[in-house]
């Protein structure tokens, strides 16, 4: 599903609609997306920053500073020319999102951002994710199993089961049904956070 949103894979059978375009017009919104399917894809003997020039040229974005600005945003302003095999795997995630934000995406994907990570890569990931929703307003379309991390990001629910869409949930009417059902989950109500997070279970075809 998600490889579908972000243009890397056709859909078998149905359409997508992405920003009101569907078919061969979403050829014209796909810079509007931004994603960061499994593990990225990094150079480790190159630098955080190198690895974002790199991404930064092949979209044509050539503005001054814009690396290390990015570097800024998901926390790593302060790793200077450390090669990125030397990296935590919660950096190398971190530096994943950093690719993914080139080119100033209004959606972003994260597929299993937090799998493989330690309680500390996961609230670095997860602080990231929190800190572009607040700061930039930006819609991310999380997958992930972990429903206990994602309780404390997600705003709206969407429940896949073997490829279908089962239903949709608003975070309150999910915690409404945890309740009927006696497992309450400890959630994060933050009522002030402008855009949306989203939080997609499974990994079949919208």
């Amino acid at each position: 599903t998600l490889q579908m949103i972000s243009g890397l894979a056709s859909p078998t059978a149905g359409e997508i609609e992405l920003f009101g375009c569907r078919g061969r017009d979403l050829s014209r919104i796909r810079s509007r997306v931004g994603c960061l399917i499994e593990g990225p894809g990094l150079y480790g003997s190159m630098s955080a920053r190198d690895n974002l020039k790199m991404k930064s040229m092949l979209l044509g974005v050539y503005k001054r500073g814009y690396e290390e600005e990015l570097l800024d945003i998901v926390g790593l302003g302060g790793v200077g020319k450390k090669p990125v095999k030397r990296y935590s795997l919660g950096m190398k995630q971190r530096l994943g999102i950093a690719l993914a934000l080139v080119g100033e995406p209004d959606l972003l994907v994260l597929d299993e951002p937090i799998n493989g990570l330690d309680p500390q890569g996961i609230a670095e990931v997860r602080d990231t994710v929190l800190k572009l929703n607040r700061e930039r307003n930006m819609t991310i379309l999380i997958s992930s199993h972990i429903l206990e991390e994602l309780s404390k990001i997600a705003t709206d629910y969407g429940i896949i089961h073997n490829g279908t869409l089962l239903q949709e949930l608003t975070n309150e009417e999910l915690m409404e049904k945890c309740v009927l059902c006696g497992r309450m989950v400890p959630v994060r109500r933050d009522s002030h956070i402008a855009g949306r997070r989203y939080y997609v279970e499974g990994a079949g075809q919208l």
